[in-house]
């Protein structure tokens, strides 16, 4: 069988620069302004974006293969997660901002405690992709997922619908159907002590002991709210394309089972609101699931900022094969 994961990059990022255009515009407006169907790079992103520029959830998937790349395993993404930062990206979430400014691993965890733990938007879910690309698999994929994950987004429901999406993704990979690999990732998420993994890898500590009696204590009520959501999503249902992150998951889900690439991903370029985020989430398991992305995307596709590891100016053609093997290389896996 061949190799999903460089396709799946090249997915989730052309997916993503599809919804760079209707990112927070209503799908009346949408359809105003583009019509009924958006098949081709569009003008008209609030953040500047060009035609072909994907955004910060395909420029965090790519600071992630980068943060890898320099080994150190998870103080690594960090680090890479934290240059891209640095550099002044167009768009960034309030808590993803706040994480990683204080250049710790638990980053994540203090800003879920400061904010009350409210915090569950979707920064983690966009750019989690990345730990099934660099090549980790089964219980070793599931652990990771949940760690990349509260780097920024320690809430349950953020670290479980990261364990559910992996798991997920490697089961399409693997050319399972696609409400079977729904259903053996709710398994996997369900299987894994997310919060005693946090704990082990030194997110979770004696500073931090609100938020893990916080997280034991949702635990149980999140992974509930994950498994509704997929199998509300498995029936097609879409409550909003919000950045709530179970918005973004039940979206995604709707969306990926159609037949084709374009079917997937252009009814979450069309609903508009954090329509970028939903399509590279769509994107990444169209990519798993071994659809063809139209070839007319790949010649203009970049990413939309500069940071050490990266130029805005380079094709993603040209420089996403050297990315993912750098990455896969160093991670060992």
């Amino acid at each position: 069988m061949t190799d999903r994961r460089l396709p799946t990059l090249f997915s989730l990022a052309a997916a993503d620069a599809l919804g760079a255009a209707t990112e927070f515009k209503t799908p009346q407006v949408i359809r105003a302004r583009y019509g009924e169907s958006i098949t081709t790079y569009r003008p008209g992103s609030v953040f500047g974006f060009a035609p072909g520029e994907a955004t910060d959830d395909t420029q965090m998937v790519a600071a992630t293969l980068l943060g890898y790349a320099r080994g150190g395993g998870l103080a690594g993404v960090l680090a890479g997660l934290q240059e891209w930062l640095r550099a002044g990206p167009p768009d960034v979430g309030g808590l993803t901002r706040e994480a990683l400014r204080s250049g710790q691993l638990d980053g994540g965890v203090r800003a879920w405690q400061a904010g009350g733990f409210q915090g569950a938007g979707n920064g983690g879910l966009m750019r989690i992709a990345a730990a099934w690309l660099v090549g980790l698999e089964g219980a070793a994929l599931a652990r990771e997922s949940a760690l990349i994950t509260a780097l920024t987004h320690a809430d349950p429901r953020c670290v479980h619908a990261s364990v559910f999406f992996t798991a997920f993704l490697e089961a399409l990979a693997g050319d399972m159907a696609y409400r079977d690999a729904a259903e053996r990732g709710l398994r996997v998420m369900d299987g894994l002590d997310a919060r005693a993994a946090l704990l082990d890898a030194g997110l979770l500590g004696i500073d931090t002991r609100a938020a893990f009696d916080a997280f034991g204590q949702a635990d149980r009520a999140a992974r509930a709210e994950v498994r509704a959501r997929v199998r509300r999503g498995l029936e097609g249902h879409v409550t909003s394309q919000s950045g709530y992150v179970l918005d973004t998951l039940e979206a995604a889900v709707a969306h990926a089972g159609a037949d084709t690439w374009q079917g997937c991903v252009e009814p979450a370029v069309l609903g508009g609101d954090d329509a970028d985020t939903v399509a590279c989430v769509v994107g990444a398991v169209a990519g798993a699931r071994g659809l063809t992305l139209p070839e007319p995307l790949l010649p203009d596709l970049r990413l939309g900022h500069s940071w050490p590891g990266w130029d805005r100016a380079w094709a993603a053609t040209a420089h996403f094969p050297a990315l993912l093997a750098g990455a896969q290389a160093a991670a060992g896996a």
